[in-house]
């Protein structure tokens, strides 16, 4: 039977003390006081987890003896260097992915506005809202290249597809490939990048998943993702479970490998890992002695 919220909010003091009344080590509590000023109590809770006893499968909302504070602290930073990591891969494959969808379809059709073509998307695609949110992307940008666009073109309204995939997000362009009709025209793409089809159309919306996780500031290291990339067929153990960190990984060096090869992302990846020792690696889903496998690129 649903309750009502009786939970009062408490001052930083009190959150202190709370902390504290739990067993927590807090020595510095000016630095501690600092911290949860700036990083909510709440957001915060979900890095003492792991600190914490746990009774019976329960969280005992006690603290594990020598826990402290900056044990959390240096956990949350953690976890807030690897977002940025996830996110410099990101760009560079988001970049891609799209260019490779607008120049593919552009050839192809020897179309500079493919996009606004009704047959080239499966009848299930939502053409209408698709044409509706590039109009209010193009009006509402203050890109140079659009304003010039407007200045010296009066048909068709829209700007062509090198210009419009700059102003509009990675979900709707992993939409715009899942409902492609033609599947010569996705797996022409997908061979870009070393996949079948079905793998990229998963993986481009696992990689808005992760993206937006990332966006929004959501833990990555202890979480098990609810959109998971299908298993390639040429690297099935890296995705076994495929709902770790370590499988997103494979899928995000995967495809880096054939954007940027010269990236040295699992070595950054690896370096963060060593600077943090208390970060179990195989709790993320990585193997032991993941760093020495040869597909990971560090040996």
């Amino acid at each position: 039977m649903p309750e009502n919220y009786s939970k009062p909010a408490l001052s930083i003091d009190k959150q202190i003390t709370l902390l504290e009344s739990r067993g927590l080590i807090i020595p510095n509590k000016s630095k501690a006081h600092h911290f949860l000023q700036f990083v909510s109590y709440y957001r915060l809770s979900g890095y003492t987890i792991v600190f914490e006893e746990r009774i019976n499968g329960k969280r005992a909302h006690q603290f594990k003896s020598g826990a402290t504070f900056e044990d959390i602290i240096n956990l949350y930073n953690f976890d807030r260097h690897l977002r940025m990591l996830v996110m410099d891969a990101m760009e560079r494959i988001e970049v891609a992915v799209r260019a490779q969808i607008c120049l593919t379809m552009a050839l192809t059709y020897k179309d500079s506005h493919w996009y606004l073509r009704r047959d080239v998307f499966k009848p299930e695609f939502e053409y209408d809202l698709f044409i509706k949110k590039c109009m209010q992307e193009q009006e509402k940008s203050k890109e140079r290249f659009v304003l010039h666009y407007k200045e010296n073109y009066h048909s068709p309204l829209s700007v062509p597809c090198w210009m419009m995939i700059e102003l509009l997000p990675m979900g709707t362009w992993s939409r715009v490939y899942k409902d492609l009709i033609n599947r010569a025209d996705k797996k022409q793409i997908s061979d870009n990048f070393k996949l079948s089809p079905v793998e990229l159309q998963s993986w481009l919306h696992c990689l808005t998943y992760i993206r937006n996780l990332c966006a929004h500031h959501a833990r990555l290291w202890n979480r098990r993702f609810t959109v998971s990339p299908m298993s390639p067929r040429l690297y099935p153990q890296y995705f076994s479970p495929n709902n770790t960190f370590a499988a997103q990984a494979a899928m995000l060096y995967i495809m880096l490998n054939v954007i940027s090869p010269d990236s040295k992302w699992t070595a950054r990846l690896a370096e963060l890992l060593k600077g943090h020792p208390f970060i179990n690696p195989n709790a993320m889903g990585f193997l032991a002695g993941w760093e020495k496998d040869t597909f990971w690129g560090l040996v």
